[in-house]
């Protein structure tokens, strides 16, 4: 492998959420324009899900190889998969990578922390209600007690407040979840006090409409009766109207610092960003700046609604597929429904279809199948017919072929597990040259209906896997591995209804001489090894590899040996000597062994000549129990059946 550019590997969670998506665009701005290459690593869900899909999500870092990055960028608050998921991963960075540790919006022990300017951001907004809505009684809902975020939230509101010259209130401070189950606790709280507050600003989006809710339910009006802000809201697309006045928090600039930081670090010259980044105010009508939203369908709301509409269908289309290539090929023309993308590949491990695995079999093998390399859009080639294939192969350790490409510009990868439950099947990636470096939010539902697809088509694999055992149980001989009784029964007429225009049926009985005195003589096992021993022969090639030859144990000692050809009535008769010179060969090996003889006798039959099953065997038994006496008479081997 060659280090074609200097990597930053990027650690978080759930990459299609407005805070996340927010901060890939500004790592990505910032690590092109020093021509490095991004490495994205996440699991799609932040939180929920059953334990069996938690644990196969918290698996996404076994993608990861560290020798191939340069520097590693975790955002540990977006890592909340399952409690102490966080945690778990920043040791797994700090156990395996010795290079440039960097964390995002959180600080950790080992990592140099870049975070948000929550005070700053919590003050823009207080000030707005003291100065534009003279309000003077503010109460700040934050999130847990000790919390860094929560505890530098309530320094901003404090600092605007004194700034004002407003005395700070402790009684109007109420620590919360950051979720919205805090905003029926909270309003109590502050009604406990005997009067409701002017304005109650809070520490996140989500508690700000918990207390909506809770004064909605007490019949109070925001923001006529009271005045709600939030905090941490995403970046309005397509210029839509927040409902809530927050702040988008300034994750850009933590962004850009962090990506400055490696720069620097790695000896590369500074290149000046675009614009500066800080905390930014988004007035909406919860404070009442704002008109009450009117929500347009828009032209991206048209895609994704046509998505959605496609999506309704798109498991049924995967799960019909009853080949894995049939299967990619679906995957590959939905794949155009989930955004812009530069280029999407999708890696299977070699094993990928194994079941009954123990938990601890349960991870990807050391070498992946590239199964399909899907370029993104309409373009020239994206109707290439080598897209989906098999037969493209790499190691682990590589993560994906394209990162060691000579590519005139940088890129964004990134990598999502594929799973159901614990059960590891690969992964997908999706390559981003542009400077929109983000998972759009129909990709997961597009994941989860490929991760289903490729369950099914895996326990589809495995009742056919299991018929065709049972079949073959029901159709061979335990002991010697040739067709039993009833294949014979099947497949005879099979055979010889399937002939073709020239061709003959070849039809060979044989058994064994005397077996029931060798199991009398020598034992069980002598007979059982003379029966298995027949069975090889017998098994052997005879014909050209244009025939079809089949071999039956029919009974306790008797054999049939089938081929179907365009072959000679020389070429019958050299198969039968073949069998002979063969038994003699091991009767001469066999010194002091249970003695050893096949009686033979064949037939070869045109389609026309062949009558029925029972006649064909009347006729080859007859010529049979002849070459019985006669190797009787020759062998002097005649022990007498009791």
């Amino acid at each position: 492998m060659q280090n074609c550019r200097k990597r930053i590997g990027i650690f978080l969670g759930q990459p299609d959420a407005a805070f996340q998506k927010k901060l890939l665009k500004a790592v990505g701005r910032a690590a092109f324009r020093y021509d490095f290459d991004a490495v994205v690593f996440s699991s799609l869900l932040s939180c929920g899900g059953y334990p069996e899909y938690q644990a196969g999500e918290a698996k996404f870092t076994e993608l990861v190889n560290f020798e191939a990055l340069d520097a590693v960028l975790a955002v540990p608050v977006t890592l909340q998969l399952r409690p102490g998921f966080a945690r778990e991963i920043m040791d797994k960075i700090r156990k395996n990578f010795s290079g440039i540790k960097l964390s995002c919006d959180w600080e950790e022990e080992g990592f140099e922390s870049f975070l948000c300017d929550d005070a700053q951001g919590v003050q823009e907004v207080v000030r707005h209600l003291i100065e534009k809505h003279c309000c003077t009684d503010i109460a700040f809902v934050t999130g847990p007690k000790g919390h860094p975020h929560a505890e530098a939230r309530l320094s901003g509101w404090r600092s605007a407040l004194e700034e004002a010259g407003i005395a700070c209130d402790e009684a109007r401070v109420y620590y919360g979840t950051f979720w919205y189950d805090t905003g029926e606790p909270a309003l109590e709280h502050f009604l406990s006090g005997g009067r409701l507050p002017q304005a109650i600003a809070c520490g996140s989006d989500t508690m700000a409409a918990g207390v909506c809710r809770a004064l909605q339910k007490r019949g109070l009006r925001v923001p006529e009766d009271v005045i709600v802000t939030g905090f941490d809201c995403a970046e309005p697309e397509h210029g839509s109207m927040p409902f809530f006045t927050s702040i988008e928090r300034d994750i850009d600039a933590a962004a850009e610092r962090a990506v400055e930081c490696i720069a620097q670090r790695l000896g590369e010259k500074p290149v000046p960003g675009e614009e500066e980044w800080r905390p930014k105010l988004r007035l909406g009508c919860s404070c009442g700046c704002a008109p009450k939203p009117v929500y347009t369908f828009e032209d991206s709301e048209n895609k994704e609604n046509q998505f959605f509409e496609v999506y309704n269908f798109m498991q049924e289309m995967l799960i019909a597929a009853r080949q894995l290539s049939d299967c990619l090929w679906e995957i590959d023309g939905y794949a155009d429904h989930i955004g812009p993308f530069d280029r999407l590949w999708l890696c299977l491990s070699e094993d990928w279809k194994r079941m009954n695995l123990a938990e601890s079999e349960e991870h990807l093998s050391e070498r992946l199948i590239l199964a399909l390399d899907t370029p993104g859009g309409r373009g020239t080639d994206s109707k290439r017919g080598d897209r989906v294939s098999l037969e493209r192969s790499f190691e682990r350790r590589q993560m994906l072929p394209a990162l060691w490409e000579k590519r005139e510009r940088p890129a964004m990868f990134l990598f999502s597990l594929l799973h159901f439950g614990t059960h590891c099947f690969g992964y997908t990636v999706l390559q981003y040259t542009g400077r929109e470096c983000v998972y759009d939010r129909r990709f997961p539902f597009w994941l989860r209906n490929v991760n289903n697809a490729l369950e099914s088509l895996r326990r589809f694999y495995a009742v056919n896997e299991l018929y065709e055992a049972a079949e073959r149980r029901a159709l061979t001989d335990a002991m010697t591995g040739l067709y039993n009784r009833n294949g014979y029964n099947l497949m005879l007429p099979q055979l010889a209804e399937g002939l073709g225009e020239g061709e003959r049926l070849f039809f060979l009985l044989c058994d064994n001489n005397g077996l029931k005195y060798i199991n009398d003589t020598y034992g069980h096992l002598a007979g059982d090894e003379v029966i298995c021993l027949s069975a090889r022969i017998l098994s052997k090639k005879y014909f050209s590899e244009s025939v079809r030859e089949m071999n039956f144990r029919i009974g306790g000692d008797e054999y049939v040996k089938l081929a179907a050809g365009r072959f000679t009535d020389g070429e019958a008769g050299e198969c039968a000597e073949g069998i002979r010179r063969q038994v003699e060969a091991e009767n001469a090996r066999r010194q002091g062994c249970a003695p050893f003889y096949l009686a033979i006798g064949f037939c070869v039959y045109g389609k026309d000549a062949i009558v029925s099953p029972d006649h064909m065997m009347t006729e080859v038994d007859a010529r049979m129990y002849r070459n019985k006496q006669e190797l009787k008479e020759a062998s002097g081997f005649n022990p007498v059946r009791k």
